[in-house]
């Protein structure tokens, strides 16, 4: 059974946010999984785009109240 990590993302500057999401999906195992927080619509732009370019990654994204949060799935 992986790791289930969770990462708010909501009051770092950009890049430093992106940065801080690839180390943490780097640093992951086959089967954990993240939920990221982020609070603007443009960061989660960049962190999809990083998504989809990721072969070893599952993630779903969906829009709360206040927020955006990204689930990810390591393969």
């Amino acid at each position: 059974m992986g790791r289930h990590l969770h990462i708010n993302l909501e009051h770092l500057p950009w890049p430093v946010n992106v940065l801080k999401f690839n180390q943490t999906i780097y640093d992951m195992r086959p089967g954990d999984d993240m939920l990221a927080t982020v609070n603007d619509a443009d960061v989660v732009g960049n962190l999809q785009q990083l998504l989809s370019s990721q072969t070893e990654v599952d993630f779903d994204v969906f829009q709360t109240n206040t927020d955006y949060r990204i689930r990810v799935t390591k393969r």
